[in-house]
């Protein structure tokens, strides 16, 4: 395998991806009944895959990416897919103007989309009583903006004001960006996890930890969510965030219960609204039970705090 192919072992990182004029990608769509056997071949050859499901879409879409087309072809003639490049407008956004869009959450976080050192000091002037986050556009799921996103993090801020003074650890299961991580470590947690299975997102979230100043109060661990929630003897954490797809969840939700401790919460998003009815039966069959639901366009949001928990006793 062609060594411009980013494996596990070796991603660029966000420095790095600024020189690149194109990247490949190669994408390949397979029925939900296959996902296992294919995710099990790329797995065994050591690639690095993004898995996703497009709204609409009833297949699953698996896509790699690499720093010369000739690497994604030979992916392509291995398994078949589609080979495009990605062009640097693309995917290297243009800095927002004035920051762009702002996310307030609660009184104690505001997320801009931009990193530009002028504008991040005007808005922390400007928002004195506010933890200031930089997430701008990247490779990476998670900047704020996205409904999903902005749930979990005002879910984050209640639990982070519930816990004042007190230490408390989290874990952020698919943490993409790094967001959730990182916005837990500003608010306070002492102890904080981020898992991510695709290299190319935990670089950048290692990239937006070091220029949040949190980096040394992360520990950042490519791997999968599911297999690490699994194991036996597991540490237990106060708080547990997985902003993951609804079959992702189905199959975590009994895991975390060993995995939470005493008087913790958990907090959940990417599944829509549809969804809710039957990613909350799986929830409370875990003895998580769901509350505090928030819908933003068609995506939802929940939490399963402890006080939810003994109500049901």
């Amino acid at each position: 395998m062609s060594s411009n192919l980013i494996t596990r072992s070796s991603f660029l990182s966000f420095a790095e991806l600024l020189f690149v004029e194109t990247i490949y990608c190669w994408s390949k769509f397979v029925d939900e009944d296959r996902l296992e056997e294919w995710e099990t071949r790329l797995i065994l050859a050591e690639v690095s895959y993004v898995l996703d499901k497009p709204v609409k879409r009833k297949r699953w879409r698996l896509c790699s990416y690499a720093t010369s087309r000739s690497a994604v072809e030979v992916l392509c003639s291995q398994y078949g897919g589609v080979v495009k490049p990605i062009l640097p407008e693309q995917w290297q956004p243009k800095p927002l103007v004035n920051g762009g869009t702002l996310i307030k959450v609660r009184d104690s976080l505001l997320v801009t989309g931009s990193d530009e050192p002028e504008t991040l000091a005007t808005l922390q002037r400007e928002h004195p009583g506010r933890i200031l986050l930089s997430f701008p556009p990247q490779l990476a799921f998670g900047t704020g903006e996205h409904p999903t996103t902005a749930g979990c993090l005002r879910f984050l801020a209640d639990f982070a004001a519930q816990r004042a003074g007190d230490e408390w650890s989290a874990i952020d299961l698919g943490c993409g960006s790094g967001i959730l991580a990182i916005a837990a470590a500003t608010l306070g947690a002492t102890r904080v996890v981020a898992v991510e299975n695709d290299g190319m997102a935990l670089g950048y979230a290692i990239e937006n930890a070091v220029r949040h100043g949190v980096a040394d109060k992360i520990e950042f661990i490519e791997g999968d969510a599911i297999a690490l929630m699994a194991e036996e003897g597991g540490p237990a954490y106060d708080l547990i965030a997985a902003n993951l797809f609804s079959d992702l969840l189905a199959v975590l939700f009994p895991l975390f219960p060993d995995r939470l401790a005493p008087g913790g919460g958990v907090i959940v998003s990417g599944f829509l609204a549809t969804q809710a009815e039957l990613v909350s039966r799986h929830a409370e069959e875990a003895g998580l039970p769901l509350a505090g639901f928030l819908k933003r366009g068609k995506w939802m949001a929940a939490r399963s705090m402890a006080e939810n928990r003994s109500s049901q006793k």
